[in-house]
């Protein structure tokens, strides 16, 4: 137990730091933020804002999965091990498509500073809260046949990390972050999450 917890909590770090960097998570709000002369301080609370929506709508979803799992635990005596490889069936999806993987341009968001900042801030939460992170999704499902407890961990653990690195890397970006090769990290975001989930599930299943 305390084993598949270590991996699940080192994964779910992972994933979440990953997807923290990847700029079509914090991007748009800067491209918006310089558009619209914002400071550094309104730049960094509608990030949060931002990432708070992206981790409710994972989270939400995580616990129904989750919850799922806790159903089929207790009908399949060994629905753990079909977890683990649904996790290994998802990593090898997103190992599989992370050359279509699609990247955020800069010249998307044309705005003006008439706009109505209401509608600004509330179109980049829903669109956040409707995208989210599919790959921690598949971790919740095995944090699911371990208990409740568990879950609410992991999804506490997804949360913080996601709103603080989102938040962190948005403020670096306006600090002067420019040499990164956002393109390429974004581009192999897929690679290394399927890597990453593939790797769990196979460690799940063969430290039993």
């Amino acid at each position: 137990m305390i084993l598949d917890s270590i991996e699940l909590f080192v994964s779910v770090l992972a994933i979440s730091i990953l997807h923290a960097i990847l700029p079509n998570h914090w991007l748009p709000v800067v491209a918006i933020s310089r558009q619209l002369g914002w400071d550094g301080r309104k730049t960094a609370g509608v990030t949060m804002l931002a990432a708070l929506a992206h981790s409710l709508s994972t989270v939400l979803i995580g616990i129904l999965v989750a919850l799922g799992g806790m159903s089929l635990e207790g009908v399949l005596p060994y629905f753990k091990y079909i977890a683990a490889g649904i996790m290994i069936s998802l990593g090898i999806l997103f190992v599989w498509r992370h050359q279509h993987h699609m990247h955020f341009h800069l010249r998307e968001f044309k705005l003006t500073p008439q706009t109505n900042m209401s509608v600004i801030i509330g179109s980049l939460l829903l669109a956040m809260f409707l995208s989210p992170c599919l790959e921690v999704g598949a971790l919740f499902l095995v944090a699911g046949t371990k208990g409740i407890i568990l879950t609410l961990i992991i999804a506490a653990i997804y949360t913080v990390t996601s709103a603080l690195g989102m938040t962190l890397f948005a403020w670096m970006a306006l600090h002067g972050l420019k040499k990164m090769d956002w393109h390429k990290l974004e581009h192999n975001s897929g690679l290394v999450s399927g890597i990453i989930l593939i790797i769990t599930g196979l460690l799940f299943i063969f430290s039993h």
